[in-house]
């Protein structure tokens, strides 16, 4: 069977990636990469990204953040809100890590995978900058942001321990 062929393995792959992509509003760049979809998911993504890079490298967020924003087209306004998130992140991770611990009661913050752990900072830095953003809006993109660049079981889990904030 030929890798380009449509019953082959490699096909497939690619195709379901392709068909989550559409799903969540991003498009693929790379082989595992989604390109930053735009407007508020975009700045949310941003602020993700370059959370994660800085905790994987020691690279300045604010600086990575603006870098992703601007490659991606986002809107000054755009850009603000991803700059914001980080800003707020990079400040209080320890008091939104302890809020994250007592939201997921049986997951010490350290032990949550790391992409899960940065998409509920991101969203709990949110919920703190624009309070006039209903929480439930937040919510839905923190999880839509957590199925584009976690494992299959991270939109459940960011939305269970979001969820208990609403009740």
């Amino acid at each position: 069977m030929m890798v380009g062929d449509p019953g082959s393995e490699p096909f497939n792959r690619q195709r379901s990636r392709d068909v989550l992509a559409d799903l969540v509003g991003a498009e693929t760049v790379g082989e595992h990469t989604p390109r930053l979809p735009e407007g508020r998911r975009g700045a949310r993504a941003a602020a993700v990204q370059a959370l994660y890079e800085s905790d994987m490298t020691g690279h300045p967020a604010s600086s990575t953040a603006q870098r992703l924003a601007d490659e991606a087209g986002l809107s000054s306004g755009h850009r603000t809100l991803a700059a914001d998130i980080v800003e707020h992140v990079e400040r209080q991770r320890g008091a939104l890590d302890r809020r994250i611990e007592r939201l997921a009661t049986r997951y010490p913050a350290e032990q949550i995978a790391a992409v899960d752990r940065i998409v509920l900072r991101v969203a709990l830095a949110e919920m703190a900058v624009r309070p006039d953003r209903p929480k439930g809006v937040i919510i839905n993109e923190a999880v839509e942001i957590a199925k584009l660049f976690g494992s299959e079981a991270s939109g459940r889990f960011v939305n269970g321990v979001l969820g208990a904030l609403l009740r």
